[in-house]
């Protein structure tokens, strides 16, 4: 049986090296081999030992928190990007302090003073619309920030971030490509410059301004952009939304339209959620995200900054994950 309140010198004492070495390995710290720091963390896990954080704090006069304004009440994508931060900072014996800026600005000032309350180490943020209307409450914290999906340059240069412009320009290749020039988009603008940058990429691939309609990410509001969109442009033959929740609305749209999927309708959407690839007739044509990796990222990030090292924007591809939707399979032709 693990013996309880096993101290790090103990450690050192059972391997033969220094107190020091074990303190960076348990605190996921400075420079060791990674043959090394395997060794103490097993004999670690061995011997039983728990990390003290309230005398780990009084040394270090650190919380050990990490603050995280990101939309995680209902959203699967912004999940998997905490799940990302989450193992970073565990790794480096941080815990995450979760705040939704889905509130109006008074809500988001009061998750601010929470993190200034509990002394966060530092913030992962996604700066949306809201978050833009307190960034002057975040950079009073003092603490570093990184950001995810998009950047504001008022919260400093450290990001995590896909070519957005690029993705709308991939989107439009493959659709040239497969036979679709007359192509319309599903944007919501409103959503911040990520999701502008994706139509902006989407018009300069296709070489032409392009007819658009808005709506709110969901099912429902990319169905009825999509039923507003083809009334007034029936000469289209392809749509791609900023979003996969509306590209699915859109697919329904031109399917109870009679249009044949993908030869006479054909549909791209973007981030690679669970239920793109999960539709059961027409698994969805979409622009990866990798969340998880924006997360790891982004968390990885974060503690450099707390150790001294610089950091700067980080912009990953959103690679094109070909199916159904714009795909003709041999039973379709």
């Amino acid at each position: 049986m693990p013996k309880p309140n096993v101290t790090m010198q103990e450690i050192a004492d059972r391997l033969g090296v220094s107190l020091k070495s074990v303190s960076l390995a348990v605190n996921g710290a400075g420079r060791l081999s990674q043959k090394t720091r395997e060794r103490i963390l097993q004999a670690a896990r061995e011997m039983g030992y728990r990390p003290n954080f309230a005398a780990r704090s009084l040394v270090t006069r650190r919380s050990c928190l990490i603050g995280v304004l990101l939309p995680y009440s209902n959203s699967s994508f912004f999940g998997d990007i905490m799940t990302g931060i989450e193992k970073k900072a565990h790794e480096h014996g941080f815990m995450l302090l979760l705040g939704n800026p889905s509130g109006g600005r008074e809500e988001l000032r009061s998750q601010i003073l929470r993190f200034a309350e509990r002394g966060v180490d530092g913030v992962a943020v996604y700066p949306s619309g809201a978050i833009r209307e307190v960034t002057d409450e975040l950079c009073s914290l003092g603490v570093p920030i990184v950001q995810v999906m998009n950047r504001l340059p008022e919260l400093g240069r450290a990001a995590v971030m896909v070519d957005n412009e690029e993705a709308g320009r991939c989107a439009a290749r493959h659709l040239l490509a497969v036979g679709h020039s007359r192509a319309g988009m599903l944007t919501h603008d409103r959503g911040g410059e990520e999701i502008a940058a994706r139509r902006r990429g989407f018009a300069a691939g296709l070489g032409r301004e392009i007819p658009c309609e808005e709506c709110a990410i969901g099912i429902d509001a990319g169905y009825a952009a999509a039923r507003k969109l083809l009334a007034a442009h029936p000469e289209l033959t392809a749509l791609f939304a900023a979003s996969d929740l509306a590209a699915l609305g859109a697919l329904k749209a031109g399917l109870e339209l009679g249009r044949r999927v993908p030869r006479e309708f054909a549909v791209i959407g973007f981030d690679n959620l669970d239920v793109a690839g999960q539709q059961l007739i027409y698994p969805l044509t979409t622009l990866a995200q990798p969340k998880e990796r924006i997360g790891e990222l982004a968390g990885s990030m974060l503690i450099n900054l707390l150790e001294g090292r610089d950091a700067g924007p980080v912009i990953l591809e959103a690679p094109l994950i070909i199916r159904s939707t714009t795909a003709v399979s041999a039973d379709r032709q």
